[in-house]
């Protein structure tokens, strides 16, 4: 990962040291972590216990952000100082209102957000999910991080601060069986654009982090379903080959002291997301004429016939 990452500050160096390249990304200075106070939601496990792991490492402070206040408890004994646990579910205004409020109280601001809470469908075609399963995942993973960034965006102003909407390669990749999901993603990404460009009067930065597949729970949940492990024998083992929570965590922090407006990992992300207008109608091309892709709709269709979900 660290070459990976090297490269990609180097050719971003040398980019902004154009002119007219520099104009149009915009110069920021960097944003070391040390006593910075970082709010990271979905902090109880996973890549969101990682992050704030790593931040706190680097000198943060660090609050932890989740539904359940017991383990993230546990995770601020844990790390001991410079951490703070507070209770709140992405889909509750008022609750996400009190953990941006008392984060502050107790740390003094917000400097970095990471918007990191997220939930997996089932796999289900648009046909067959439950209307529950489809808006609970639109509710979460994409206005979960919006109301997460209405939450603190007044103290990330007050700071001139960065947000990190964590996003997926789900932006840009096809979401056959994952459609709430993929929808949520892509969703993001321009809730993301959008902020990048209102924010600027007030200097604060906003990026997001276009991920592959991590070694989490949340993985491991989507590739243990039938279907989706049917579509998954579809394509380059590559693309779901999982990376490791921290090497994505250590490339959501690089990303944050940057400030950069994209982060990409794995190493093939970047690639694939520079030559999107290609890779995405390869993508569904391969999808659109695979026999396990037509299999795994048909399976879940019958699945829903059988259990009388749709």
């Amino acid at each position: 990962m660290q070459p990976v990452r090297t490269l990609a500050r180097t050719t971003s160096r040398i980019a902004r040291s154009l002119p007219v390249i520099n104009r149009v990304l915009g110069s920021h200075d960097s944003l070391p972590l040390e006593e910075r106070v970082v709010f990271v939601t979905g902090a109880a496990r996973g890549l969101g216990a990682e992050v704030a792991r790593q931040a706190h490492a680097d000198g943060a402070h660090v609050a932890l952000v989740g539904r359940r206040l017991e383990p993230l408890q546990k995770l601020a004994g844990t790390l001991g100082d410079r951490a703070a646990a507070f209770e709140a579910d992405v889909t509750d205004v008022e609750a996400l209102q009190r953990a941006a409020d008392d984060t502050v109280a107790t740390f003094g601001g917000i400097d970095v957000v990471v918007a990191n809470a997220g939930i997996a469908p089932p796999d289900q075609t648009v046909a067959t999910i439950s209307p529950d399963d489809f808006e609970r995942t639109v509710e979460v993973d994409l206005l979960g991080q919006w109301r997460t960034a209405r939450a603190t965006l007044p103290a990330l102003i007050d700071r001139q601060g960065h947000i990190l909407f964590v996003g997926s390669i789900y932006a840009f990749f096809n979401g056959v069986l994952a459609a709430s999901y993929a929808v949520s993603k892509a969703g993001v990404e321009q809730l993301a654009r959008a902020l990048r460009v209102e924010l600027v009067p007030h200097g604060v930065t906003v990026g997001i982090a276009y991920l592959g597949f991590i070694d989490t729970d949340l993985a491991a949940d989507v590739f243990s379903q039938q279907h989706a492990a049917q579509v998954r024998q579809a394509v380059p083992g590559f693309l779901t080959r999982p990376i490791t929570v921290a090497d994505a965590a250590e490339a959501v922090l690089d990303g944050v002291q940057r400030r950069a407006a994209r982060v990409t990992a794995p190493a093939w992300v970047g690639p694939m997301l520079a030559t999107r207008g290609i890779t995405t109608r390869l993508m569904d091309s391969i999808l659109l004429h695979n026999a396990d892709v037509a299999a795994a709709i048909t399976g879940a269709e019958t699945d829903s016939d059988s259990d009388g979900s749709a």
